[in-house]
């Protein structure tokens, strides 16, 4: 444990900088493998060499710098969408309620005072921005019992899934050995140099592709600057679906046509049938779309999905799908969670050194308890928030497992979570007011969407000590820790930036529109609804079913439950591509062309995060200048 203090404290300096990064770019880390961990990890191996050389004790060596990667990616994760929904709710309601009659009918009445601000009085300041940093600090008493409520709230759940990832790791690993892709790249920057080997740092390949996309990054930056200079355009193209004028072809809703290299680079470290799988059925989902117009329904930018269903019933087939998965992980671990439970009972220490599973367990359900009992606190039925919080960690249990398998270039599943379960299953009729607008407004974090979603990046780091032979319980107290000071860190860039700039207001009217919308059109259960639902489970099951007993079958489970949400549709181009030359490369070139892919790859992923790295801090460090860059999202739109 004594080995971890240098990494630990290296972790501690540099998660306010991530923070930091993560609520003022937020573009940056909207996908998997977020930019303001990786970079800030490559920036600390390179000032990592002169110090080896000059002083070598002081060094650190690749073990500790994955433990300094691990604890920024969960405090990234921490500090990403969900302050970006908490944050906001906590104040916007008050701040705002002047501008929205719906606030102070809707929601200030049932709000809780634990998490949010129903006086707009004592933020006067806040909403009017433009203060200084002294000012900012001057506040803090008025937000540090806000930001401890959401931040024991936050890390309550976040160390369920912790200790849930610790119990399912040596099934995933060691007995399923899921391919975890999205680790790769950590784990080649951070391991120690073999004998015989030839590092990441001195393969031509590797430098090669670096360059090149490096290059064209900051030519585009530069361009974007000064619009005279040459631009070359690797992000969005066009349009597939301005290609088609008439119905029904033309409603296949926004089909772009993108390269994004270091999404299309994250394909070749995909495996190959899970890569087949995820284009097969973002198609499926697009003909779903055509049809669903063919009967009648209008199918807009997304297609059916959200808190109002809709057909073809995106969102319900992916919440069956989910359900699927997580289904197909207990009954793939019966074995192991038989043994789980036998040291649970015994009290056995964990064979490979890790915590004891009589310890994580216990943890666990203290984890949930506690949860549970802020939410009979703030005046939800027990039974009611119990099924809430559990049915939210089979879902995040089945991304997780489906990340480290698939290796997923984005998770983004736009308005899923319990609360459509609630509404699909119950409906809205059977409920009070008080209990849709503190579960909504409370838990809005487990249902609004799910790029920056906290258990994979957990179960990943538990994944690089095992691979780097480090300490599963100080990794485990490393993660443990970057939970609650990223939450702390995030909450309080983002509040400075509201004194900074100004407060952000679409959050709370987001919301704010949901809850009056369900609360003002009570809903019966939606019997159609249900039905995607078990049509997305049952395509998992069959799926399943098929690849036991046909080995080799190339349509995984996976790629359906990922493509039915949108996501997919920023690159699914480019993994197009990606597949075409993988498939001819394996063909004809064996393994030693794949393991040249994959420097390539490597190559074109940290080359572009380096160029993000210069672009991010010029736009911080000149008061948010819109710049480029590489990101799905554009810091002006999407196709920019």
């Amino acid at each position: 444990m004594l080995a971890l203090l240098r990494p630990l404290l290296v972790g501690l300096l540099l998660i306010p900088v991530c923070c930091y990064w993560s609520q003022d770019q937020v573009i940056d880390r909207i996908f998997s493998l977020m930019v303001p961990p990786l970079a800030l990890t490559i920036v600390l191996a390179l000032l990592n060499i002169p110090v080896r050389r000059v002083l070598p004790k002081w060094a650190l060596n690749g073990r500790e710098i994955a433990v300094v990667y691990a604890m920024l990616t969960i405090a990234c994760a921490m500090s990403g969408e969900w302050m970006d929904m908490v944050a906001p709710a906590s104040y916007g309601f008050a701040v705002y309620s002047s501008n929205n009659p719906r606030y102070g009918t809707y929601i200030l009445p049932y709000v809780h005072d634990w998490f949010f601000f129903r006086d707009p009085a004592p933020l006067k300041a806040f909403g009017e921005g433009g203060k200084t940093f002294g000012f900012f600090v001057s506040q803090l008493p008025l937000w540090w019992p806000k930001i401890g409520a959401w931040t024991l709230l936050l890390t309550l759940v976040t160390t369920a899934m912790l200790c849930i990832s610790a119990l399912l790791k040596d099934q995933w690993v060691h007995k399923e050995r899921l391919a975890f892709p999205l680790v790769q790249l950590p784990l080649a920057l951070t391991e120690e140099s073999v004998p015989g080997q030839t590092p990441l740092w001195k393969n031509k390949l590797f430098w090669g592709s670096f360059a090149v996309v490096f290059a064209i990054d900051m030519l585009n930056g530069f361009s974007f600057l000064y619009p005279q200079l040459p631009h070359f355009n690797i992000r969005f193209i066009g349009d597939f679906n301005r290609a088609f004028v008439s119905p029904p072809w033309n409603q296949t809703g926004w089909t772009p046509v993108g390269i994004f290299p270091y999404l299309s680079a994250l394909g070749f470290l995909m495996p190959t049938d899970l890569l087949f799988s995820l284009l097969v059925f973002f198609f499926v989902r697009k003909a779903q779309q055509i049809i669903a117009y063919s009967i009648g329904n209008e199918q807009g930018v997304f297609g059916g999905g959200g808190l109002t269903p809709s057909p073809p019933y995106f969102s319900e087939q992916s919440w069956g799908a989910f359900i699927g998965l997580f289904v197909s992980a207990l009954w793939l671990a019966k074995p192991h969670l038989k043994q789980l439970w036998a040291q649970i009972n015994s009290g056995e220490r964990d064979p490979s050194g890790g915590l004891p599973a009589r310890f994580l367990f216990v943890l666990l359900l203290a984890c949930i308890a506690g949860t549970a009992a802020i939410g009979v606190g703030i005046g939800l039925p027990l039974p009611f928030i119990l099924l809430y919080v559990l049915l939210f960690l089979a879902f995040s249990v089945a991304v997780t497992r489906l990340r480290a398998s698939l290796g997923a270039p984005t998770h983004e599943m736009a308005f899923m979570g319990p609360h459509q379960l609630v509404l699909d299953f119950h409906g809205s009729a059977g409920l009070s007011n008080e209990l849709l607008t503190r579960t909504l407004a409370t838990f809005h974090f487990m249902n609004r969407i799910h790029r920056t979603h906290t258990m994979p990046s957990l179960m990943e780091g538990l994944y690089l000590a095992d691979r780097g032979k480090l300490s599963a319980k100080g990794m485990f107290l490393a993660l443990f820790l970057a939970i609650p000071l990223g939450t702390v860190a995030g909450f309080l860039a983002h509040i400075y930036f509201g004194y900074r700039y100004t407060p952000v207001s679409w959050v709370s009217g987001e919301l704010g529109g949901f809850i009056s919308n369900i609360l003002s059109t009570p809903r019966p259960p939606n019997p159609t609804a249900m039905l995607a639902v078990a049509g997305g489970f049952g395509t998992v099951m069959l799926l399943d079913f098929v690849r036991f007993r046909i080995p080799g079958f190339w349509l995984h489970p996976a790629g359906y439950a990922l493509a039915m949400n949108f996501g997919v549709d920023y690159y699914w181009f480019g993994l197009l591509i990606v597949l075409i030359v993988k498939v001819f490369v394996q063909r004809f070139y064996g393994l030693k062309g794949y393991g040249q892919l994959r420097q390539i790859a490597f190559g074109l992923i940290v080359g572009e995060f380096m160029a993000e790295l210069i672009w991010a801090t010029f736009s911080m460090l000149n008061d948010r200048q819109t710049t480029y860059s590489i990101s799905i999202n554009g810091k002006m739109s999407w196709d920019q």
